[in-house]
């Protein structure tokens, strides 16, 4: 059975973070290989309040995990499938993050550029999930 939650949040500018994690190819390997498509290099997020972001704690995250570089390590993220508008794709929350209710999403392509978003605009995120 697939239940339905939505979440709802305004499009905000990001750090830029996000084109530079999403175009890593431990990232992106990890993603085709847990989520099922190659996600675009970046995110979209939103700002939501915390009744929202509420809503996926009853929900078994899908866990990307990080890795190590020769100097570096990088940290894992929670994803949880969703889709905006008729685009599959998934909430992405790194492990570590300095954002504050925002929420990242990604999917397989440029969300602005296909469905015409601009920031400040109302979005709404179906998560999905069986039961």
């Amino acid at each position: 059975m697939v239940n339905k939650k939505f979440i709802n949040g305004v499009i905000v500018k990001g750090f830029g973070e996000g084109t530079y994690f999403m175009s890593m190819h431990h990232y992106q390997k990890e993603i085709k290989n847990k989520l099922g498509f190659i996600a675009y290099p970046g995110t979209l997020n939103l700002k939501v309040g915390k009744k929202q972001t509420d809503l996926l704690k009853n929900i078994t995250p899908i866990k990307i995990n990080g890795f190590k570089s020769i100097n570096k390590t990088f940290g894992g993220a929670s994803c949880y499938k969703a889709k905006i508008k008729n685009i599959d794709g998934s909430i992405i929350i790194p492990d570590l993050t300095k954002h504050k209710d925002i929420i990242e999403f990604i999917a397989p392509i440029h969300l602005k550029s296909e469905l015409k978003l601009k920031d400040g605009d109302k979005i709404k995120i179906e998560l999905l999930w069986q039961k």
